[in-house]
């Protein structure tokens, strides 16, 4: 299936944008993790009671742990201020690619009721995550996400335990190092942010384009993103094809026994009767989340007549109902 140039040209731009902001922000967290642990090491090190290498188990050590709530909080300000400036000029562009998308695949001049409706509901995904005229809103989603204190119990947990078994205080610092850099694999930032922030243009991207297809009166997609080997069994069987927002519902009952795959391909899931764990989980919402966590294909919303070019059964059902 070929899509109109016009039409995958944007796509593909949009996608390149997603990627690039994304390892943006994949670089920035791995920066603010060395200059977390740096913050750490700097304010205990030096203030630790320490007999012939080993932490001692004193009234001073334990008082350590209140000060450290100020090293946290110093450190959330300044993350929160370069996540935040990211975010918001992340989703301004996104915001434009998605209006200059709607410009070329409509099908009808809606005039100035087109410039509000864009406008209207940039605003309304952008309060979605906690932005407000590019500001971080006081509560919001984003603002609570960056000011976590999770890590903060974590690393105080750990600070405790160390103190308590007076371990030595090089054993200390690669125990402190592992926690926040992870020195064996990705460090508690990374974690955190796999978990949350790093599907969150991908997730902005959806929402925005299914509201605005939504007041445009769009009812088909074309599920864009092309196929690597490690591509879900659920995005293989629907790339690069049409679908309708009432087919999508169904997604959250989906099992990989229901797919129509490319030839060759082999089927991943071990339970191909089974929903997959990355669909119809609480929350989920087929046309934004997609295929699930780190999901990186995205919906192309199309005209009716585009739709039934692709597949001339959905006019025939159309025209049946």
């Amino acid at each position: 299936m070929k899509l109109p140039r016009r039409i995958s040209e944007i796509l593909k731009r949009k996608q390149e944008f997603i990627n690039a902001h994304r390892d943006k922000m994949e670089r920035s967290v791995v920066k603010l993790q060395v200059k977390l642990l740096d913050q750490y090491i700097a304010a205990i090190i030096p203030n630790l009671d320490v007999s012939d290498g080993k932490i001692l188990d004193t009234n001073s050590n334990y008082r350590l742990l209140g000060d450290l709530d100020r090293v946290y909080k110093g450190f959330t300000d300044v993350s929160s201020k370069v996540i935040s400036t990211q975010v918001a000029s992340a989703t301004e562009g996104l915001g434009k690619l998605g209006k200059e998308y709607f410009k070329i695949s409509l099908t009808v001049d809606l005039g100035k009721r087109f410039e509000k409706i864009v406008a209207a509901t940039k605003a309304r995904m952008d309060l979605r995550i906690g932005l407000k005229g590019g500001e971080m809103v006081r509560g919001g989603f984003l603002e609570t996400f960056l000011k976590d204190p999770t890590l903060s119990t974590q690393i105080k947990t750990f600070i405790s335990k160390s103190v308590t078994g007076q371990i030595d205080t090089k054993e200390f610092i690669s125990g402190l190092s592992n926690i926040i850099s992870g020195d064996q694999g990705p460090g508690a930032l990374e974690k955190q942010y796999q978990r949350y922030a790093y599907d969150l243009y991908q997730q902005y991207d959806a929402a925005y384009n299914s509201t605005l297809a939504d007041e445009f009166g769009m009812r088909y997609f074309i599920y864009q993103g092309g196929l690597i080997d490690e591509s879900r069994d659920f995005c293989a069987a629907h790339n690069n094809k049409v679908w309708s927002r009432e087919e999508a519902e169904d997604w959250t009952t989906w099992t990989p026994s229901l797919g129509e795959y490319p030839a060759g391909y082999e089927i991943k899931s071990k339970a191909p009767y089974e929903v997959p764990s990355y669909l119809g989980y609480p929350g989920y919402v087929p046309v934004v989340d997609r295929g699930g966590y780190n999901c990186r294909h995205m919906l192309g919303w199309i005209s009716d007549d585009l739709a039934y070019e692709f597949r001339p059964e959905l006019k025939e059902n159309n025209e049946n109902v």
